[in-house]
């Protein structure tokens, strides 16, 4: 069951951050208290069981916010809390980033938690864009090829080498730019970030 995170999810919710994230990168518990009550029906669990087994962020901001260079997460987020970006009729629904158990990866969760995420995004009034800034997480193992050739790359099958730009690209989303410095902590992501932008509707 995939449903709106309530305030008694969060210390589960905090521990799946800290198995799902590299060091450094998952929210704790006072900044998801604070996405809660920055933008609630972005803020989404999934339950098996009456066990929290996945976790997908989204806040509504406004376009401009994409338009301040450089773009970084600490600035796009409000240092992973939205209680300065999030705005409740923003035109642009904005992904933030999905946890799931580690035993749970590979069952198709994450996406199903995304696949939420868009149906929200696109069922609401006045979003006129879905974007998300995602992790070219292999980037690491192939640093000496500059980042707007890997971001490219492609495997024997033709889909995008990278498996985290691959889930997002694969499910109909495109590649809109890069970003150097978005997340300095992201050492396997080597800081970069990549704006990806989805459809307003299903195609």
């Amino acid at each position: 069951m995939i449903r709106q995170a309530t305030e008694n999810d969060l210390p589960a919710i905090a521990e799946m951050e800290r198995l799902s994230w590299p060091a450094g990168m998952a929210a704790d518990e006072a900044q998801l208290a604070a996405r809660l009550a920055a933008f609630p029906a972005g803020q989404l669990v999934a339950e098996r069981a009456g066990r929290i087994v996945g976790y997908a962020a989204a806040q509504r901001i406004s376009s401009d916010l994409l338009r301040h260079e450089p773009l970084t997460f600490a600035t796009l987020t409000d240092g992973g809390r939205f209680t300065r970006t999030a705005i409740p009729a923003g035109d642009t629904y904005q992904l933030i980033g999905v946890a799931v158990l580690p035993e749970e990866r590979g069952s198709g969760l994450a996406r199903a938690l995304v696949d939420r995420q868009l149906a929200l995004a696109r069922a609401a009034p006045g979003v006129r864009r879905i974007v998300g800034f995602t992790r070219p997480a292999g980037y690491h193992r192939h640093f000496e090829v500059p980042i707007e050739e890997y971001v490219l790359r492609r495997d024997r099958r033709g889909r995008i080498a990278d498996p985290v730009l691959s889930f997002h690209l694969d499910a109909g989303a495109r590649l809109v730019s890069v970003h150097p410095g978005f997340r300095p902590e992201d050492r396997e992501a080597r800081g970069h970030g990549v704006l990806i932008e989805y459809p307003l509707s299903e195609e």
